[in-house]
């Protein structure tokens, strides 16, 4: 056995030195990262889940948390020239693959600190560059509407609201021309999957991430970057003015089968809502985003020295079915009956369609202490609210949603935080987060927001009670430590 371990040990040690002598290097990266928070609503440490109504006692009280998983390690890897070209890969890893997502269905206390933080592969990607100022990238990696993230506590930050989070298989070609202009597109796996239906649906209701879609998602990006006054930090870095404008689109199937939704009579409230089953056709989606990002120095500085900087970073957005390019806040999916509710009716999908943006200003007060300020709204439109669930309105649609609980119609995400970076391998922050959230519908507790029905038999009057609020407030106070290596 200490035979096959020594062995084993030398294998180990050889690989690198055969992967050296053919002119390949190996760097390691990453950081330690502590995150420590309290939050008013049980939030997970990304802020990207939607904030639990104002009087739901089931998760409306404090939560203090302490977690490490946040850190990640990444190898880039240095080829040898092929085909007149560098070659390059980069794998990295994190330790987010595990339950403790802390969003409106379940706590973050289903962690154990010394157990389960399981390893996670965020990218993996190898890319040639030609001198030509060509770029051909293959893996997954950081999606093109993924350039710009506020510099705040949290991981994943303002997914909610102003900066999609997505790492996509892909195969991407850039090209820089013009001196300062750059252009970009990719292929790559369209995400998302098509609404559950009832067990009626003859395709079944289990489906995987893309697995009916039949077309790749796709990407593409303009970019324009130029010093013309100098710099301004991005996360530490100088960087000069920069506008960018990208695009994505893809398609995938609602595959065809019954629902089941719910019946809102006229007399309702006096009368109970029933369900009845109305069916889908067999429908394409299909989910589009288009994104504005500018980077403004206004204090810059033409070296290294970042005292006295400051920028402001503006990005808005407009799209539908922005959940499959990494937008969190809605499931995405929209049903609206032809006529008014009855038994069989026929019920068409929609994708939400949802505008937003971030606004970002920084302030450099010395080269170690800085201040960021991020505002990021979200809101739904293309709506008439007067027509979700509404009886009455004879041959007019109307609309129901897929998930009643957690649809929103508007939120806003307000960060500030203090940082301090002592050198370049230390950086610390403090931060204080306030998240505001208006519901479409009402909800019911305890009922996945579907309003409790009565059995076709009963006629005795209903009262609607426990209604939860249509808004939605959290605040968070937040400090984390980053060891970088």
């Amino acid at each position: 056995m200490k035979k096959i371990l020594i062995f084993a040990v030398v294998l180990a040690l050889l690989a690198p030195a055969v992967a050296f002598a053919d002119g390949t290097e190996f760097t390691l990266g990453g950081y330690i990262k502590l995150d420590s928070y309290w939050d008013s609503t049980q939030q997970g440490k990304n802020i990207n889940g939607v904030i639990t109504r104002n009087n739901d006692t089931s998760f409306n009280h404090g939560n203090m948390r302490f977690t490490a998983q946040g850190s990640r390690i990444n190898f880039t890897i240095k080829g040898p020239e092929v085909l007149g070209a560098k070659l390059t890969g980069f794998i990295e890893m994190d330790f987010d693959s595990c339950t403790d997502v802390g969003s409106t269905s379940n706590s973050p206390g289903t962690q154990s600190a010394s157990n389960n933080y399981v390893p996670r592969l965020r990218n993996a990607m190898f890319r040639l560059n030609w001198p030509c100022d060509t770029e051909l990238m293959f893996g997954q990696y950081w999606s093109m509407f993924c350039d710009w993230f506020p510099e705040v506590d949290e991981d994943g930050p303002f997914q909610l609201t102003g900066t999609p989070t997505a790492r996509v298989p892909q195969i991407r070609l850039s090209q820089k021309f013009a001196g300062d202009w750059s252009a970009a597109g990719l292929v790559g796996l369209a995400n998302g999957v098509g609404e559950g239906l009832a067990s009626t649906n003859p395709y079944g209701t289990s489906t995987t991430a893309g697995g009916d879609a039949e077309a790749p998602q796709v990407q593409a990006q303009l970019k324009y970057a130029h010093d013309w006054w100098g710099q301004a930090a991005y996360y530490g870095h100088p960087t000069p003015f920069t506008a960018s404008v990208t695009a994505g689109f893809q398609r995938y199937v609602q595959r065809n089968g019954d629902i089941t939704t719910m019946e809102m009579l006229d007399s309702y409230p006096a009368t109970k809502p029933t369900n009845f089953t109305g069916y889908i056709a067999h429908t394409y989606l299909n989910p589009w985003m288009v994104q504005g990002s500018l980077f403004i120095p206004v204090t810059a500085t033409s070296s290294a020295d970042l005292a006295g900087t400051s920028h402001i970073l503006i990005q808005p957005w407009v799209g539908q079915g922005v959940s499959q390019f990494g937008m969190a806040g809605d499931s995405t999916g929209v049903f609206k009956f032809t006529n008014n509710f009855s038994n069989l009716d026929s019920v068409d999908e929609e994708l939400i369609k949802r505008w937003g943006g971030l606004i970002e200003g920084q302030y450099w007060f010395t080269n170690q202490w800085f201040f960021n300020a991020a505002y990021g709204y979200t809101g739904v439109f293309g709506i008439d609210q007067s027509q979700i669930n509404a009886p009455g309105l004879g041959t007019i649609q109307q609309y129901s949603y897929n998930n009643l609980q957690s649809q929103v119609r508007s939120i806003q995400q307000v960060d500030a935080t203090l940082w301090y970076r002592p050198i370049a391998a230390l950086k610390f922050g403090l931060q204080y987060s306030y998240l505001h959230e208006q519901f479409l519908t009402d909800a019911f507790p305890g009922t996945g927001g579907v309003i409790p029905s009565a059995s076709s038999s009963s006629t005795a009057p209903f009262t609607p009670s426990g209604k939860l609020s249509d808004q939605a407030n959290e605040h968070r106070v937040e400090f984390v430590g980053f060891f970088f290596f």
